[in-house]
């Protein structure tokens, strides 16, 4: 039963992933004996903000530091007051003792070691105590106190909350079954060596049949400061933002305040063209608008904040064909179908989200990814593949709107899939209009379609119901098997991310079909002559660029016109791979051994190029 969805949702450049990244390690060994030597391998910081709840905390301007490889490192006494006004915190010669109703613990200078209740947890930064206060780093929020913890290094600021755990039945539903308990077992196996051997970091909601099968974070919510990902991070979710704002539309279809046949100029009267798009071409991508992505890139954030200077980047470029005559992915309909949601029920885009979707269905976790330059959700972004470094999403995520620009978790999404199958917010009726397939999204034997903010894919196997998105530093994908109750949710911190395919094996596991581990990739050294014979120049045609391989001191590097390099891993003589982003390159010769075209594979995408030179 493998099967392989082989469609890109953010069509943004396939080079856009391909930069110079720095890997991002886990914390490396810093103490000090007494704080004045930790001052002198790192640097004081009065502009360090910590809230906890929301609420900001007052911690003396010089208590707060950036260690030797920049950790954060916090006063411990006034956090923990203002968690727990009766705790008690006791400061001795080298160590440190705090004590509340629930718990005691232990905390020794200089040593990476914490006790909690007598259970012994690793930290990766060594705690630091004076004869007046402890210092630690923001693992121990998250790790020892089991809170969220978020670190924005734009604006230098600690959010620290408490976990709300969700109070809905199927939260607590977990099978007795054997065989659900080995699902369970070999989903977290998959992901685990996922984690280890190609660097996933998300976390993941795997249920069938009403019962959550797996509910875990996987590696980093913030690898520079060493914040796990939990099932209460929260990511941005990129396109799967469509499928909210194609349910706000149709919940004013209910209402009978817009037709999916109206045309765009009932509501939008001065757009171009929009006397011949309607609804249904924008929520089926078959409008022929000009995708407004690539641009998006270099927009000013100010000029973010108004959904009518997005629009208008995208409303006076001719159409790429007729309405309704064929299928492109494109971001411009739903920035329109979110403006027209705005322009119909009298909100905002993020205030008819949260009145009419989210809060009904206490998605407390859910909702814009910035306002303004105020990041909401808590997690951070990386760019690359197995070596990451972060990346900034704040200009792009801002002008995707009703396209890409919301934020969620796994467990808020599963709220969602569950008002789904319960018919909550749109009836019957209306649903099956959504996952109706509208229109093939490619010719020939397709077996993948559009409908109104969802994908669907049929076999004789399966029928699911599916998106995903991306967006700079975050790939998101929910996939719906309705037939055997299966709702696989992946949300990851990484942009670029196979997570659709990591979706397929999770589903092959669930369903009892063959599928295969996760296996370590391997480098192997290839003679001289050969790599020189690979460098050369090729053309893109469909993409309109051109790339270069370069062969120096025995390593092959790729680069796209314009672009940074990016070094080549052999697997086999002529397959590569790459560190810093998730792509393979196949080199394909002729029977002369020449090199006549490389063919570059990203995200189920395949992009070929002739030799050209």
């Amino acid at each position: 039963m493998m099967f392989k969805k082989t469609f890109s949702y953010l069509l943004i450049s396939i080079f856009i992933t391909c930069s110079n990244v720095t890997f991002v390690s886990a914390a490396q060994d810093t103490s000090a004996s007494t704080k004045s030597t930790a001052v002198a391998t790192a640097y004081q910081s009065d502009s360090i903000k910590v809230n906890f709840n929301g609420k900001p905390i007052s911690v003396n301007r010089y208590d707060t530091y950036f260690d030797s490889n920049s950790k954060v490192m916090l006063p411990l006494t006034p956090i923990i007051k203002a968690m727990d006004a009766n705790s008690n915190i006791q400061i001795g010669a080298g160590y440190a003792t705090i004590t509340s109703n629930k718990s005691t613990i232990k905390i020794n200078n200089g040593d990476k070691n914490v006790t909690l209740n007598g259970t012994s947890i690793d930290l990766s930064v060594k705690s630091f105590v004076n004869n007046v206060e402890v210092f630690v780093p923001l693992q121990f929020f998250s790790e020892v106190l089991n809170k969220v913890v978020d670190f924005d290094s734009d604006s230098n600021t600690v959010n620290i909350s408490d976990i709300q755990k969700n109070t809905e039945a199927y939260f607590s539903n977990t099978s007795s079954l054997s065989s659900d308990k080995d699902i369970s077992k070999k989903v977290d196996d998959y992901l685990t060596a996922e984690q280890k051997l190609y660097n996933f970091s998300g976390s993941v909601l795997v249920a069938k049949g009403g019962n959550i099968l797996l509910d875990k974070g996987y590696n980093m919510s913030n690898f520079d400061q060493n914040i796990k990902n939990t099932p209460y991070t929260t990511f941005a979710i990129g396109s799967m933002t469509k499928q909210f704002t194609a349910t706000a539309i149709m919940q004013l279809v209910e209402k009978g305040l817009i037709n999916e046949q109206d045309k765009v100029s009932k509501y939008i009267p001065d757009f171009p063209n929009g006397d011949k798009i309607t609804i249904d071409n924008l929520l089926t991508h078959t409008s022929g608008l000009s995708d407004v992505t690539p641009t998006l890139l270099n927009m000013k954030l100010e000029d973010s904040k108004k959904v009518e200077n997005i629009i208008n980047l995208f409303k006076n470029k001719p159409l790429y064909f007729k309405p309704g005559t064929k299928f492109q992915y494109s971001n411009s309909g739903y920035i329109l179908l979110g403006y027209i949601v705005e322009k119909v029920s009298g909100m905002s885009y993020a205030d008819y989200l949260q009145n009419n979707i989210f809060k009904p269905l206490n998605m407390n976790h859910t909702g814009m990814g910035y306002n303004g330059p105020i990041k909401n959700y808590n997690s951070n972004g990386y760019n690359g593949y197995l070596d990451v470094s972060p990346i900034s999403d704040k200009s792009s995520l801002n002008a995707l709107y009703g396209a890409g620009a919301l934020y969620s978790c796994t467990e808020d999404l599963y709220k969602w899939d569950r008002s789904l199958k319960e018919h909550k917010l749109l009836t019957e009726k209306t649903l099956d209009k959504m996952f109706s397939k509208h229109v093939a999204m490619s010719e020939g034997d397709n077996l993948d379609y559009y409908g109104y903010g969802w994908m669907i894919y049929d076999s004789p196997d399966l029928h699911e119901i599916y998106h995903g998105g991306n967006v700079l530093g975050f790939t998101s994908n929910i996939e719906r098997i309705p037939d055997k109750d299966l709702t696989i949710i992946i949300l990851s911190n990484i942009g670029y991310y196979h997570v659709d395919s990591i979706s397929n094996t999770l589903t092959n596991i669930c369903l009892g079909a063959k599928y295969e581990m996760p296996k370590a990739k391997e480098v192997i050294k290839l003679d001289d002559n050969l790599l020189n014979n690979y460098a050369g120049e090729y053309s893109f045609k469909d993409l309109g660029v051109t790339g270069s391989i370069t062969s120096e001191d025995g390593h092959l590097y790729f680069i796209f016109v314009g672009q940074p390099k990016c070094e080549m891993f052999a697997e086999s003589k002529n397959k590569f791979y790459f560190r810093s982003f998730d792509a393979t390159l196949t080199v394909n010769t002729n029977e002369k051994g020449q090199v006549t075209s490389i063919d570059l594979y990203q995200l189920g995408a395949k992009y070929s190029a002739s030799k050209v030179k």
